[in-house]
């Protein structure tokens, strides 16, 4: 009598052979991702939001690989809001390694450290080995912790609006109103927090929290913005900023602290207008509104006076006086 094939076991072993190949597919597009991720990062800064469209994948996806890297000890960091580069001096090249094996290095890397601390100190120290130092990474970048990026249908309904310039009405817990129509235009992440930029119908920049809205509708309405949206993100400092900056402002900078505003841009279009016998500086910028620069006012303080407009300086001493007498 012929032997009965065993159907039920076939089947479970054909399924393992399925769940190995797809697992093997995942992995080699793991590595494939990362390593143009490395490449790109090795020839300058990427912006997170155009690389993963040009990918295929989520925004939130490579910015788990920028994680992952990081975590590598390749030193990463944000030159601005969205964007990832290799910092300043770094690159492939110098630490001897091709893209290919930099990225089976942040792969190996990751799984050792899936596996437990005990597996990721031994990959550490064979990491140290084949890069040929004994030593920690002399590099260490501290980012600002914050969240990460809600990847659900709102910000992919978001996201394909942006893309097609789509108007679309967005429903928002806080504000004046509960629903807005708005021309989207990016997704914005600052100090630690995901924002959608947005115009309104009447030419309003407006700034939502990606956590805090609730719906977003396209409208099948489409729109044309020329203006350089780009460079009004970059000129700001925080999330306050306008796409006009209207407002000038003086202030005089102590000796102790002068060397910090020489050597970077606390302010917004930050340019040093006279340096002083005695080390003072006298420095300007371009704000959209007091709310941009008072907090950074404000951590500067006492080595920082403002000079103009009047109005600002009485601002900034009524908020502390308001501040010591426990107001």
């Amino acid at each position: 009598m012929a032997r009965q094939p065993r159907v039920g076991l076939l089947c479970y072993d054909i399924g393992i052979f399925e769940m190995g190949f797809i697992m093997q597919k995942e992995m080699q597009n793991k590595v494939t991702r990362l390593l143009l991720e490395l490449n790109e990062l090795d020839k300058g800064e990427i912006c997170l939001t155009d690389f993963a469209a040009e990918l295929g994948v989520s925004t939130r996806t490579l910015q788990r690989d920028m994680r992952t890297i990081q975590e590598a000890d390749f030193p990463l960091y944000c030159p601005t809001p969205g964007t990832y580069a290799f910092m300043e001096g770094f690159s492939l090249e110098k630490m001897k390694l091709s893209d290919k094996e930099a990225s089976m290095l942040v792969f190996m890397s990751e799984i050792a450290n899936s596996l437990g601390n005990n597996f990721g100190m031994s990959f550490d120290m064979l990491k140290k080995r084949l890069l040929g130092t004994t030593e920690e990474s002399p590099f260490f970048v501290k980012f600002s912790t914050g969240e990460e990026y809600p990847d659900t249908p709102i910000t992919r309904e978001l996201f394909a609006c942006i893309r097609a310039r789509e108007k679309v009405t967005v429903c928002y817990e806080g504000g004046n109103r509960a629903c807005y129509p708005v021309r989207p235009l990016k997704m914005l992440w600052v100090d630690g927090f995901w924002y959608l930029l947005a115009l309104t119908e009447d030419d309003k920049l407006l700034k939502f929290r990606l956590e805090k809205i609730s719906s977003a509708t396209p409208l099948g309405k489409f729109f044309k913005y020329t203006a350089d949206i780009e460079k009004i993100i970059r000129e700001g400092t925080n999330i306050w900023f306008d796409k006009e900056r209207n407002l000038e402002v003086k202030m005089e900078v102590s000796p102790v602290v002068a060397k910090y505003f020489k050597a970077r841009s606390y302010f917004p279009l930050q340019k040093i207008k006279e340096e002083l016998p005695d080390g003072r500086l006298i420095i300007a910028c371009r704000a959209s509104n007091t709310e941009e620069i008072i907090h950074t006012i404000f951590h500067w303080i006492p080595e920082i006076k403002v000079l103009s407009p009047k109005e600002l300086g009485e601002e900034v001493k009524n908020k502390l006086k308001n501040y010591l007498e426990g107001k």
